[in-house]
């Protein structure tokens, strides 16, 4: 007898565990669909996913697969067509130099507007200035180390700085100009 007590006794223990157990995420699972409205509650409808379309490939659509040896190609025929119309222009400029030249534009960091403004501004042209010397000297030490074939493109990295490099020091005698003229007055009172 004492063993169907005992026996009895525990699977009564069991049970009132597992009830007691499951109550809470019971209570639980029920309070989280009550808070949710309803649509935003998951349906038990599956719904089909919408069929996938077959892409037809356009010319327009071309540009999108263009691989980087793709670009790479055409920034050297556009560089190459460019350094050809740069020889041309010298001619065409001996030609038209009866008319008078334009002024060249003047940069907008070039206009400044106090004397502060103005060495912050020539401090950076220096920068500027000391960036591009790096850059051709770097550009004239692989020169001496490139391919016959990389030696032209390395030429014409260096003239386009060294153009750079000219028009950053006419900014920043422009700028060292303004700074003068901006002291002026104000040592005047």
């Amino acid at each position: 007898m004492k063993s169907r007590k005992g026996l009895l006794l525990s699977v009564i223990f069991a049970a009132a565990t597992a009830v007691v157990l499951a109550a809470p995420a019971h209570a639980q699972s029920d309070a989280q669909k009550s808070a949710t409205p309803a649509k935003y509650r998951k349906t038990t409808k599956k719904q089909a996913p919408a069929p996938k379309t077959h892409k037809v490939w356009t010319e327009d659509d071309l540009a999108t697969v263009r691989t980087p040896a793709d670009s790479y190609a055409e920034k050297e025929t556009a560089q190459a067509q460019a350094a050809a119309a740069a020889t041309q222009q010298p001619d065409a400029a001996k030609q038209t130099s009866a008319e008078p030249a334009k002024p060249s534009k003047v940069a907008p960091l070039a206009h400044a507007n106090s004397v502060d403004d103005a060495e912050k501004k020539i401090a950076w042209e220096q920068r500027d200035i000391q960036g591009q010397l790096e850059t051709i000297d770097r550009l004239q030490q692989e020169l001496g180390q490139a391919t016959p074939e990389r030696k032209e493109h390395l030429q014409q990295l260096i003239e386009q700085h060294k153009q750079i490099l000219a028009e950053t020091r006419k900014e920043m005698a422009g700028l060292q100009d303004q700074k003068k003229q901006l002291e002026k007055p104000a040592s005047r009172p």
